[in-house]
């Protein structure tokens, strides 16, 4: 698989697979989403041949959000308090996009998409999954 270097990652698989430079050491760190293939339905996950288990946007910020609340403990800054709202924001539409996107309203505030519990399913915080335990359908996960 051809690698693509950027300013300190390189793009393994391009929207999923990233391999991270680090500071104070030697290796890198590989970050991978979620990368999902139907077959059947190629217009669902368009231009993916291949799958593989990773991790969200919406998880990746919300470390993200929790290393600026350490950085903000360990030494007070204005700038942090802005970096948070931002990165909030960002969450927020991330989970209103996948609402939208299956037919379900988003009023939740930005604390409530940076702190509320995640469907295991689909890793959104409104889903049809958390709406409807019972649903076994995974077909129309919030993808």
């Amino acid at each position: 698989m051809e690698t693509k270097t950027h300013s300190g990652f390189e793009i393994v698989d391009a929207g999923h697979k990233y391999y991270l430079g680090t500071l104070d050491g030697v290796t890198g760190v590989e970050l991978q989403f979620v990368k999902r293939c139907d077959l059947e339905h190629p217009e669902r996950f368009p231009g993916n041949t291949n799958a593989y288990p990773g991790t969200t946007m919406q998880m990746v910020i919300r470390v993200v959000l929790d290393r600026i609340k350490y950085l903000q403990n360990q030494i007070w800054c204005p700038e942090n308090a802005v970096i948070t709202k931002l990165l909030q924001a960002a969450l927020w539409l991330l989970e209103f996009r996948a609402a939208r996107r299956h037919g379900h309203s988003y009023w939740h505030g930005l604390r409530f998409a940076a702190q509320a519990p995640i469907c295991k399913t689909c890793g959104h915080t409104k889903c049809e999954h958390t709406a409807h335990p019972e649903h076994t359908d995974h077909s129309r996960c919030c993808h």
